[in-house]
């Protein structure tokens, strides 16, 4: 018997760019492909899903459609929604919808855990294996779920198999939402998510922890530092696990160089970075600009690089100023510039006094550029009616 573990789809609108979220799609048809062919027994989806808890309709169709085939094939789909697979000031997820309809297991579903004194967990037995988990969420996440889970294991399974969308602090106590230990013992397997770097071999207890990392790449960092997108096959009989190997997909090829700017102008590093360009079909570039420029970096025309860019073929086009200074460069503006985004908005707001819930309207607000006026409105009144509860 086999399994496929995969997570972090993020089916959406995770670019400005339709074409890098077609490959994002495209990714998605793979797995779905692969676990058909090799007559996957079932897979585990280890949350996000999708990139938003409101997702637009043409992404609800395509993972309707996905569902279907594997549903056909007669491939059951086991998931935990993940963070964002979740609106902003919800508890329900998208995911449900999918599970009331029959195309997938949502593990999270009101069948399977109970909040009160005790966290109760209960899960399915399917192929001989036991599987159960916790949906991704980050808020106080160890007091209110982990030290308080109790789970109903089923001892026959050949296999025990849990499932959750955190970063565990074994990867780093930056990043972390989930210390290491507070994941449940006596499993087999630990399918995890959330984490877009592929991870494996973690031992915990008498099992492993597993990141498959994102299905495609979902931004330039991952572009840059993480060469492969795939997913986990693990092979199991009734003495445990025999093999688990990972699975690289398709993706687009790459190419990214770095410029150093030292003593150039803006004029000369623009003119550098346009005699790389190398007429293509559909290749992503990267350019990393380091170093110090004679004149201003506000000089350098991005739009122009980018423009024949694309002329030449290019799919998808990200120049890197993070590393670039100039000679009005000032040393704390360039601290900012070298950390990710969302670390720059959550200090700002901590430090003008926002608490967790009113951080989490601002980033809705910052996601929600892209769609109608009226649409936020509605949002950010839903919102705020429900912050306004809470603090009452």
């Amino acid at each position: 018997m086999k399994f496929m573990h995969v997570g972090d789809t993020h089916i959406g609108q995770v670019y400005k760019n339709d074409t890098r979220n077609n490959d994002i799609k495209e990714a998605f048809i793979q797995m779905v492909d692969y676990a058909i062919s090799e007559k996957i027994d079932f897979i585990v989806h280890s949350g996000d899903l999708f990139d938003s808890g409101n997702p637009p309709l043409d992404s609800l169709l395509f993972v309707t459609d996905e569902l279907n085939r594997l549903k056909a094939a007669g491939i059951p789909l086991f998931i935990i929604p993940g963070s964002h697979d979740v609106g902003v000031g919800e508890e329900e997820s998208i995911i449900e919808l999918f599970h009331r309809n029959n195309l997938l297991i949502n593990l999270n579903s009101k069948k399977y855990i109970e909040f009160g004194e005790d966290v109760n967990l209960k899960g399915e037995i399917y192929k001989n294996a036991f599987i159960c988990g916790v949906k991704g969420k980050r808020s106080k996440v160890e007091d209110e779920i982990f030290k308080k889970l109790k789970i109903e294991m089923d001892n026959s399974a050949f296999i025990k198999i849990f499932v959750f969308h955190h970063t565990i602090s074994y990867l780093g106590e930056k990043f972390k939402d989930l210390e290491t230990e507070s994941l449940p013992r006596g499993f087999d397997y630990y399918a995890a998510g959330h984490w877009h770097g592929h991870r494996e071999n973690i031992r915990y207890d008498k099992g492993i922890i597993q990141y498959p990392g994102s299905l495609e790449y979902c931004d330039e960092k991952e572009i840059v530092d993480n060469p492969n997108r795939g997913f986990f096959i693990i092979s199991y009989d009734k003495e445990g696990i025999t093999s688990v190997e990972y699975k690289i997909i398709k993706t687009r090829d790459k190419q990214i160089f770095t410029i150093n700017a030292d003593n150039k102008k803006a004029a000369e590093l623009e003119n550098e970075i346009i005699n790389k360009l190398k007429k293509n079909d559909g290749v992503i570039l990267v350019v990393k600009l380091e170093g110090q420029l004679a004149d201003k970096v506000s000089d350098i025309n991005i739009v122009k690089i980018k423009q024949i860019g694309y002329e030449l073929g290019y799919s998808y086009i990200s120049i890197n100023k993070s590393k670039l200074n100039d000679k009005d460069t000032d040393i704390q503006e360039n601290e900012i510039k070298t950390k990710e985004l969302s670390t720059i908005e959550y200090e700002f707001l901590k430090k003008k006094g926002y608490n967790d819930q009113e951080i989490k309207i601002a980033r809705y607000l910052i996601d929600s550029l892209g769609e109608s006026t009226d649409d936020i409105k509605k949002e950010v009144e839903k919102l705020f009616y429900l912050h306004d509860n809470l603090e009452n």
